[in-house]
């Protein structure tokens, strides 16, 4: 079973697809604070702070990319269950018939048969797993590319407006948010600017970092 990961549980309530995603790995960013500081205070200095909070639940939902990976994972989802569903119908109808000559069939013979079938079995189940597993590896990928895509353009919006002090907007510990440090469309236009598309390239190679 393919544990889904934050990507997918975000746009799993948002992207209009019809199609539940319930196929890994933890996205976004491993921490919630970015702390830039300025470079040279002199001993009358007081660093300014400037603050900034970003909902990446929205960042995800209004991404272009993020509904570009959503899009192909479940195009590799739907053709790998069409392709297992084909196996699995054919597998059925040769138990099917085996059964049914089961009376006429000598034991050797209809051991033999059986014999067939198993390996027949076998081969779909190994089927199966490798089809999950590639599924997992594309899945993987896309989630660090995901994550690239993000941090590429956190950082360039925060170099941009000179930010030194951005947070993580969580609403279970953040009852009031005002929308004055609020930085969640500057992301989320930078990370549409930088990137729409999935492709396996890195995407911070497109700003040049």
């Amino acid at each position: 079973m393919i544990r889904p990961s934050a990507l997918d549980l975000i746009l799993d309530r948002d992207f209009n697809m019809n199609v539940p995603f319930k196929l890994a790995v933890s996205i976004l960013f491993s921490v919630t604070t970015f702390c830039f500081t300025s470079s040279v205070y002199s001993a009358d200095d007081k660093p300014a702070i400037k603050l900034g909070m970003v909902d990446l639940t929205q960042v995800t939902r209004g991404s272009l990319l993020a509904k570009d990976i959503a899009r192909k994972i479940d195009a590799k989802r739907r053709k790998f269950m069409s392709e297992i569903k084909t196996e699995e119908a054919s597998l059925r109808k040769l138990n099917d018939e085996l059964q049914k000559k089961r009376v006429i069939l000598s034991a050797e013979y209809f051991a033999e048969e059986s014999r067939k079938f198993n390996v027949k079995r076998a081969a779909l189940k190994k089927l199966v797993q490798d089809r999950n597993k590639n599924l997992s590896k594309f899945r993987r990928l896309s989630d660090i590319y995901w994550n690239n895509a993000m941090q590429t353009a956190m950082t360039e919006v925060i170099k941009k407006n000179d930010y030194n002090l951005v947070l993580r907007f969580t609403p279970e510990l953040v009852l009031v948010r005002p929308l004055s440090i609020d930085i969640s469309k500057l992301v989320l236009n930078q990370l549409n600017k930088t990137v729409s598309t999935y492709t396996l390239a890195n995407p911070s190679a497109k700003t040049g970092k």
